[in-house]
């Protein structure tokens, strides 16, 4: 993996340059996940421990009728800040990669603080390497909000297929 990611290529209009996510913060990490994948915050949910899970699998929750798992990339992404309950940490959830024809890979991921709803244009991400490896690796370029805090974009294809093979070696 290299040191430095960078952004896509900029196209030839300002217009698509723009980029629409969702911003929230995850253990010590501003994280921002596409609209096209987020596609709901719930404030109140219901968390079913699951067994012999990782510690950053805090359990599943039912949203709509899916039984979806609930994740914190925070210890997910930084295994040493040790696992902590989603009520200490957060009373929200994102939920992500639900689909009008199910919920088979959706998962819902928990946060602090208050969503923030971000239009940025990406660029290079040149501290890549003073990331953690399982960050850097789904990491695609830096989003900016509007006050100039940094959030990292994140590629939800590569993150879900990050968590599902990690889940499979179990």
């Amino acid at each position: 993996m290299p040191d430095t990611l960078t952004a896509p290529a900029t196209p030839s209009s300002p217009a698509q340059t723009l980029r629409l996510a969702q911003g929230i913060v995850c253990g010590p990490w501003a994280l921002a996940l596409s609209y096209d994948w987020a596609r709901q915050i719930l404030d109140n949910f219901e968390l079913t421990a699951i067994p012999k899970s990782p510690n950053w699998l805090l359990g599943a929750t039912n949203v709509e009728g899916n039984i979806l798992p609930v994740v914190d990339l925070g210890v997910y992404f930084s295994p040493e800040l040790g696992a902590t309950s989603a009520s200490q940490t957060t009373q929200r959830i994102l939920v992500g990669g639900m689909t009008t024809d199910g919920a088979d890979d959706a998962v819902a991921i928990v946060f602090h603080a208050l969503p923030q709803q971000l239009r940025y244009s990406a660029s290079a991400l040149d501290y890549a390497n003073s990331l953690p490896a399982k960050l850097r690796e789904v990491c695609d370029a830096v989003a900016q909000d509007a006050s100039g805090n940094n959030f990292l974009e994140i590629n939800s294809e590569r993150l879900m297929a990050a968590l599902s093979d990690e889940l499979s070696q179990l």
